[in-house]
């Protein structure tokens, strides 16, 4: 991937937020991290956005999955993954989590990139869950508060979180529309689209698939006789499938504009070549012209120019004489062969590459090309 053009804006190192047993989940005052993550937790819910750096730092207190931690500083475009613990033949604990990367277009020149993820731990015993959104910026941070689940969402199905966290895409086309005059920039950010938008749609379905799987491995969260839990499946597959569709959406959309966006850039580029093409005939046409008025002035400035020279004596008076050198000769002897010399160095010159004796200056042409390469 390209570097961004500007520095990626940093989120505020630690927010948190916790269950107060509502729906709401309410945003904590500034803590140690440390001391929080030391203390037990008695919450259904915590919610925890950070940078990666942060989480590092207090890995010893997180005891993050391995494979995780490297999604902080692996190049990726989309992942997903999921892991279940065991007490014996039962299922106790899930761990999951998923990554976008996003490109922000501020302005055709002006762009950063973003690697953002989310992290759900899961404790069914425990019914404890403990989210983290990892390098969230701060405009999509403020954007997935506003899209929190309801407790009794979220404390049937984790999957609810990646639901969430997967209206982060967004962010990547909010301004690409504003931006086609500068087509090439416009252009490169479409790439960049089409591909982080291919890879995400790829991340919901294995997301869908998932989220199905979890009917077979947890029944009692989806069946029996109580709707609310069926309704919480439910609700959460169907938020899973709208977004894998606007994603899809948006990738054929995005498609669409790229093959629009090169037929435009080929239609300009095809407008300036023709308006080249005029400028270099307009340009002929001068040469022509000042070529034809030059034919016109140089016999008589060459003859003039032979008269006045100090071979030839025109005396004026009652009986005029006109005399004529008789070195007059010398005038030939160097002009003819000084022309000759002329066409000399300009045909060996021009055409030295044919006669083999361009192989110096042609090697050092090239090698001087390739290294601006």
């Amino acid at each position: 991937m390209e570097l961004s053009s500007v520095d990626t804006p940093q989120p505020p190192e630690v927010t948190i937020f916790e269950d107060d047993g509502t729906d709401i989940l309410r945003p904590q005052e500034a803590v140690d991290l440390e001391s929080f993550l030391s203390l037990p937790q008695h919450s259904s819910t915590q919610v925890i956005f950070a940078r990666h750096e942060t989480l590092e730092e207090y890995d010893a207190h997180l005891n993050l999955p391995a494979d995780f931690r490297n999604t902080f500083t692996a190049d990726l475009n989309s992942s997903f993954h999921t892991e279940y613990g065991f007490t014996g033949n039962a299922i106790t604990h899930h761990i999951s989590w998923s990554l976008f990367k996003i490109k922000i277009v501020e302005e055709p020149g002006i762009y950063y990139w973003i690697q953002a993820s989310v992290f759900v731990n899961w404790d069914l015993q425990a019914n404890q869950q403990r989210i983290f959104f990892v390098d969230v910026p701060g405009t999509q941070r403020k954007q997935l508060e506003q899209r929190f689940p309801t407790r009794e969402m979220r404390d049937r199905n984790p999957h609810i979180w990646h639901a969430v966290f997967a209206h982060i895409r967004n962010a990547s086309s909010e301004n690409l529309p504003k931006f086609l005059k500068n087509l090439n920039d416009s252009a490169r950010h479409a790439v960049h689209l089409n591909e982080t938008m291919e890879v995400a749609e790829h991340t919901m379905n294995s997301l869908l698939t998932e989220h199905s799987r979890w009917r077979d491995d947890f029944p009692e969260y989806v069946t029996g006789e109580n709707s609310a839990v069926r309704g919480t499946y439910f609700q959460t597959r169907q938020k899973l499938a709208f977004i894998a569709k606007e994603i899809h959406s948006a990738r054929t959309r995005s498609r669409t504009l790229t093959d629009r966006l090169a037929s435009e850039i080929q239609l300009a580029n095809t407008l300036v070549s023709h308006e080249m093409s005029r400028n270099t005939r307009y340009d002929s046409m001068v040469m022509k012209t000042l070529s034809f008025v030059g034919m016109m002035y140089l016999p008589g400035t060459f003859v003039s120019g032979i008269f006045g020279s100090n071979f030839f004596d025109f005396q004026a008076g009652e009986k005029e004489s006109w005399e004529m050198s008789r070195e007059f000769w010398l005038y030939w002897a160097v002009t003819i062969p000084l022309t000759l010399a002329t066409f000399a160095v300009w045909a060996l010159w021009h055409y030295r590459t044919k006669l083999g004796f361009g192989g110096f200056l042609g090697r050092r042409r090239i090698d001087d090309t390739s290294e601006k390469v």
